[in-house]
């Protein structure tokens, strides 16, 4: 249920029009207002009072919105936009609609499976290098392992948690990675789905109960770890593990003369305020640059939690790339989901007119493929 504080947030709306100016999808769609936050503000109130029937079009509104955040951080009157719209969406699941999932809600259904105990999770055996199954610190995954079968183009899922423990071992750390952790309920929470939500974190709760430090490689699972789990353990993204790791002098790289350009995720960047790490570690060792839109001031990839994968978005990750491709050879991102959006869009060059020549590479594969000996 919406607040009455995001009720009150939602009467902050002077309807300014700044948001239909700088919102990425309604660049793309430009619609109605109900396609920009002030219009999902407006049906967001309707819902609560009752005033809305909802429909497909309304839903449409509410779930094609990738929560970027990018109109929330330059609204004027500091509505909370993407937190007002979750909880409609979450309204709109209470009252039994459907989430619209693209894919035909495979990932959902996957996410749903990792609540299982006891499931053979092969995945395991194809990662190289020294981890055990409990300790304190803890490397988390997330949804990156089920990602890849589904997909079909190589997302280097054995290869990103290999470079992570790699980045572990190199430091003198065997990580803990436990078999039966469930997705991080990360789309499940974005969706409205709370109460599926909330039975990925009682389990992962659960299991992690005994750690200390718990590193993710995904921006979203380290939002949700961070923010809406209620952790004993200091969550950490990997670019601030290897940070941190490279100025006690545990870590070092070798330098190169690639051209490589980071790409913000809105988790990571907008939502979580982190900037610095990935770029000072990427700093130390390649030929970096910086797009024209970075920071946070960064483009999104265009999806959020596999809800409005469309042409649309596709338009947005396209403009992203070329962006890139202006900057550096190489787009380094740290989110699985920016990962697997990207390398989607570049396994399609004859569906994709003017589709640049970059490379798509995981910040913890490409930090790892360039680390040495101290």
């Amino acid at each position: 249920m919406i607040s009455q504080q995001l009720l009150l947030d939602i009467t902050k709306c002077s309807r300014c029009g700044k948001c239909t100016a700088i919102c990425p999808m309604f660049e793309k769609t430009r619609g109605w207002d109900t396609g920009v936050a002030r219009g999902k503000l407006l049906i967001s109130w309707g819902l609560v009072r009752g005033e809305l029937e909802i429909n497909d079009k309304l839903i449409e509104s509410l779930y094609q919105c990738p929560t970027c955040m990018l109109c929330e951080q330059e609204c004027a009157a500091g509505a909370k936009v993407t937190e007002i719209i979750r909880e409609a969406r979450a309204l709109v699941v209470e009252r039994g609609a459907s989430v619209p999932f693209s894919h035909r809600g495979t990932f959902d259904t996957v996410a749903r499976i990792t609540l299982r105990d006891g499931l053979h999770r092969d995945w395991l055996d194809l990662i190289r290098g020294d981890f055990r199954e409990s300790g304190e610190i803890v490397y988390f995954p997330g949804s990156l392992p089920y990602l890849e079968p589904i997909l079909d183009f190589d997302l280097g899922a054995a290869r990103i948690i290999s470079a992570a423990v790699k980045i572990f071992n190199r430091a003198g750390i065997r990580p803990t990675i436990v078999k039966e952790l469930a997705d991080s309920g990360h789309d499940t929470f974005w969706s409205g789905q709370y109460q599926f939500f909330n039975a990925l974190k009682e389990k992962n709760s659960r299991l992690l109960a005994g750690a200390k430090m718990i590193v993710t490689t995904c921006a979203e699972d380290y939002y949700i770890l961070k923010n809406e789990y209620s952790l004993d353990a200091e969550v950490y993204h990997i670019s601030q593990f290897v940070r941190d790791l490279v100025r006690e002098g545990k870590l070092a790289f070798s330098k190169g003369v690639e051209r490589v350009t980071f790409h913000d995720p809105c988790r990571l960047g907008r939502h979580m305020g982190e900037y610095d790490a990935p770029r000072e570690v990427l700093k130390a060792f390649a030929d970096y640059r910086e797009m024209v839109r970075y920071g946070k001031d960064a483009a999104c990839c265009g999806v959020g939690a596999w809800m409005n994968c469309n042409k649309y978005s596709k338009q947005l990750r396209l403009d992203r790339v070329k962006e890139a491709a202006e900057a550096a050879d190489t787009l380094i991102t740290a989110c699985s989901k920016c990962l697997s959006h990207f390398s989607c869009l570049m396994t399609e060059p004859e569906k994709v007119e003017d589709l640049p020549d970059i490379k798509i590479v995981d910040f913890t594969e490409f930090a790892a493929r360039n680390l040495k000996d101290i």
